[in-house]
């Protein structure tokens, strides 16, 4: 799926480049002459590539006193959206009263898809505010290029915008795509992203439905790149918004009782900002806030959207306040250049070369690929260059390699859209001796529950705890048997953990124990391996979110299955800070490359690689030495015959000079028992004082 994707943005990054879906410069005589009264115009916008070809939007300009004359020199900008099915100003501030009130050209935009029918009716999904933030830009800047054009001064300092609803997730759309442009914008009650609920019409969540598909094959269908970009708080894109040195005062009004653009989400995004130090100021509407003239609802509605705005940003808008904000520095139209925020399979770049915004998406260059994956000890560069690697700078260039290839096998690691809230419930609670036993279930992305077992030790409340994540092997009881109540006592592992005082989480795999899981039916996913990941990242979530956990000393322990399961998330997750594995592996050629293919494990070794360990782009041993400087032991049974101790032995070889690298050799250890395939009561033993030294610090005899 994932080769059909970018095969399918690279058409569409290609048509962009050809001018297909949208000149990157349009003739000067297609854009209109600025009005000298207040009136509708029509300007060109960037084409829709679900209906290809020319398309022009419809702007309500509106002057100070309704004339083009009253513009002076302390004259601003100010977007005023429409909400989700309007048109014009409907959902929205007022135009005139702004225009009149604050001393603003306000511009009303009639942007993709306004009105009922384009919004509602149509088949085509809704475009929930990319193409449409663009279209707002480009009537912004229409208005300023005009006014320069003829000389006209005006304070460039104070351009602002506010929406309602889905003008307010179009607001908050454009301040991102133009993050160096406006002083200050207000969002009333908008979507702060394109949740899957809303994309997807998903039970139980939101009203709304964008009318998007999960199939790939769907002319619909919603790339995790395309869900990306429309994430306002993207925690990677916040990062690359505060590089570009945006100084934008954001005001959030949203009611705590909002169900058609989930609270939330907004709450969600304004902590977002507030972590990535955004001036950011939220109005969360209680009933307290309610005084049946501007705020009338803690819902969707929210009262009187034009006095809204001066009721929480007047102080802000209004040019003889004390605390009036203007914008620091040039526009984003000014600059000329571009703007980029990473997805998944490439990036988004907005460009201002021609002044007025152009979007494109680049799909990512195919991962490097490396001829052999036993020798670590260099990169290779995009033209194949091979460079020693030296220093723990020159191994994060490989490193990244690694896991770019991992994926191109397992799948892409979900993107930040799919970290839904956790809503941890408990199924039962018992108490036997010192541990605290609670069967929980928890919300891994927005179509799967997980169930686990999350075992507390008793103990000084004041005092965290280190915490173990503990991955079951291939057994249909699951997470039951690590916890004692099923199985080998040599597959206790977790409960013997939890009894040394460790917090412990046991999460069953996808498709074992009550962990019911269709892999077919979950095209997000390109293997059980991928979604397995990702489940057991949400589970160090959820470790990290218990008041009794140190988030800083967590660690993952798994045997066989569990042990690879370990191995593969830690190859993601930093948070995981010592590693063990327990006859989890052995290098590709040592090791039966088919058992590898079903759909619990990695379905593409088999179609695209044809089980050949000579065509594999990964090995285990990059795996372990994209661990480094974390603490990684294996135990691997002398006599297993699953996976070959000699693999392993090679593994660990090619890994250690990474490790010597970083000055950590002593953080890199095997034992190996003499058993078959298990996890002996010395190897389990010996597992606990590795631990005990990485999450606890305590020094072993």
């Amino acid at each position: 799926m994932i080769r059909r994707i970018v095969a399918l943005l690279g058409v569409v990054a290609t048509a962009i480049s050809a001018g297909l879906f949208g000149s990157p410069l349009l003739a000067a005589e297609t854009w209109p002459a600025l009005p000298t009264v207040n009136a509708a115009v029509e300007i060109p916008a960037q084409s829709w590539p679900q209906k290809p070809g020319p398309r022009r939007v419809r702007i309500r300009i509106h002057y100070p006193g309704g004339k083009l004359l009253n513009v002076t020199d302390k004259t601003g900008l100010m977007l005023t959206l429409h909400n989700w099915g309007g048109t014009d100003c409907a959902g929205t501030a007022s135009p005139s009263a702004l225009a009149e009130r604050l001393n603003v050209i306000a511009i009303c935009v009639n942007y993709l898809q306004s009105g009922r029918k384009a919004s509602v009716e149509d088949p085509e999904p809704y475009d929930c505010g990319y193409l449409q933030s663009l279209d707002a830009l480009r009537a912004l800047w229409f208005v300023g290029h005009e006014l320069k054009q003829r000389g006209l001064p005006y304070d460039s300092s104070r351009i602002f915008a506010t929406g309602g609803s889905g003008g307010g997730n179009v607001t908050l759309m454009a301040n991102k795509l133009a993050p160096r442009t406006f002083a200050c914008v207000i969002d009333m009650c908008g979507m702060k992203k394109l949740s899957h609920d809303i994309a997807f019409n998903l039970p139980g969540g939101t009203g709304l439905n964008a009318r998007w598909s999960r199939d790939p094959n769907s002319r619909n269908y919603l790339s995790s790149d395309e869900q990306e970009i429309r994430f306002v708080g993207h925690p990677q894109h916040l990062a690359a918004m505060k590089r570009q040195k945006t100084t934008c005062n954001i005001v959030v009004v949203h009611g705590s009782e909002d169900t058609t653009c989930p609270f939330a989400d907004a709450r969600e995004m304004v902590a977002n900002m507030k972590k990535a130090r955004f001036d950011v100021e939220p109005h969360f509407l209680t009933n307290a806030d309610l005084d049946g003239k501007v705020f009338t609802s803690t819902g969707h509605s929210l009262g009187n959207r034009t006095e809204i705005v001066f009721r929480v940003a007047g102080k802000y808008l209004a040019t003889d306040s004390p605390m009036a904000i203007r914008r620091r520095g040039p526009t984003d139209f000014d600059h000329k250049d571009e703007i980029r925020y990473r997805t998944t399979h490439g990036q988004f770049v907005i460009s201002y070369r021609d002044g007025f915004p152009v979007g494109r998406f680049e799909p990512t260059q195919k991962p490097i690929s490396y001829p052999e994956h036993q020798d670590l000890t260099y990169r290779l560069d995009s033209e194949g260059g091979k460079h020693t690697v030296q220093a723990p700078a020159d191994w994060a260039v490989r490193r990244q390699h690694i896991l770019d290839n991992l994926q191109l096998v397992m799948g892409r690691l979900p993107a930040a859209t799919t970290r839904v809230p956790l809503d941890v419930k408990t199924i039962e609670e018992r108490r036997i001796g010192e541990l605290t036993w609670r069967k929980i279930s928890f919300q891994s992305d927005p179509y799967d529950r997980v169930p686990a077992w999350l075992f507390v030790p008793a103990g000084d409340e004041k005092k965290k705890l280190a915490a173990v994540l503990c991955l079951h092997q291939t057994v249909q009881a699951g997470k039951d048997e690590p916890v004692g109540l099923t199985g080998s006592k040599n597959m206790h592992y977790a409960r013997e953990l939890a009894e040394r005082g460790y917090v412990v989480l046991a999460p069953d795999y996808p498709s074992l124990g009550e962990h019911k899981y269709d892999f077919a039916a979950n095209p997000e996913y390109n293997s059980g391996s991928m979604k397995a990941i990702w489940d057991n990242i949400r589970a160090v979530d959820l470790l990290q979110s218990l008041p009794e956990v140190d988030g800083e000393r967590i660690g993952v322990i798994g045997h066989s299955l569990g042990g690879h399961n370990a191995m593969f998330t830690a190859a993601f997750e930093p948070r995981l800070k010592a590693i063990v594995s327990s006859c989890g592996f052995s290098r590709f050629h040592k090791d039966d490359v088919p058992s590898w293919t079903g759909p619990r494990y990695m379905p593409r070794i088999a179609s695209v690689y044809k089980n050949d360990a000579d065509r594999l782009p990964f090995d285990f041993s990059e795996i372990v030495a994209a661990f480094a400087p974390r603490a990684f032991l294996s135990s691997a049974a002398t006599r297993d015959s699953d996976f070959d101790v000699s693999g392993v032995r090679d593994v660990m070889q090619s890994a250690a000079p990474i490790y010597q690298l970083f000055g950590r050799p002593e953080a890199l250890q095997a034992v190996y028992p003499e058993s078959k395939h298990d996890f002996p009561a010395a190897a389990r033993e010996r597992a606990y004082e590795f631990l005990d030294t990485h999450l606890r610090g305590e020094r072993q005899p």
